[in-house]
């Protein structure tokens, strides 16, 4: 076992040079090869997903945004709505309130004139009634007189019977 120093060193140099060379060579070619397409890769991936969780980011401020701004939306249309409901039912008490008293004008009025009617047709009814009893005392006096009383004296009698009666009938009202 005797070897030669000088030849394993050199042959140890050699192969290690060698093998020191084809290590470089392939680190060179992983490195160009593998690693510089793998490194763009994962930076582009990168990119891509700040890029995305960016947009997500952003596409959620505008969710919260919007659904604010929808809340406030609803909020403002729902004290609208409750304005508008009391407004509606003011104006509809406003309304029943006004046909009331159209109604109770109304029906005074018609009392009013139904009461001038009838004391229209009782004055009326009065007038025949003393008419007709005036018409009936001359037929009785004339029959007790036992003749027939002329027109003039008809009528003439028929006018003061009217006006006893009348007068009559004035201080029975006071």
């Amino acid at each position: 076992m005797h070897l030669e120093w000088g030849k394993v060193v050199t042959s140890l140099n050699w192969t290690f040079v060698f093998t020191l060379v084809n290590f470089a060579i392939l680190l060179y070619l992983l490195k160009r090869l593998l690693f510089k397409p793998a490194i763009e890769y994962l930076d582009r991936r990168r990119e891509q997903v700040a890029t995305r969780m960016e947009t997500t980011r952003k596409n959620e401020e505008q969710a919260k945004k919007l659904v604010a701004e929808r809340t406030e939306a609803l909020q403002t249309a729902y004290k609208q709505s409750r304005h508008i409901v009391e407004a509606a039912r003011v104006q509809a008490e406003e309304i029943i309130g006004q046909g009331k008293d159209g109604a109770k004008k109304e029906a005074k009025h018609i009392l009013e004139n139904a009461r001038a009617q009838i004391d229209q047709e009782q004055a009326e009814t009065e007038h025949e009634l003393r008419r007709s009893y005036a018409e009936i005392a001359v037929l009785g006096a004339s029959r007790v007189l036992g003749r027939e009383v002329n027109l003039e004296d008809h009528r003439r009698l028929l006018d003061d019977l009217l006006s006893e009666l009348e007068e009559d009938t004035l201080r029975m009202k006071l």
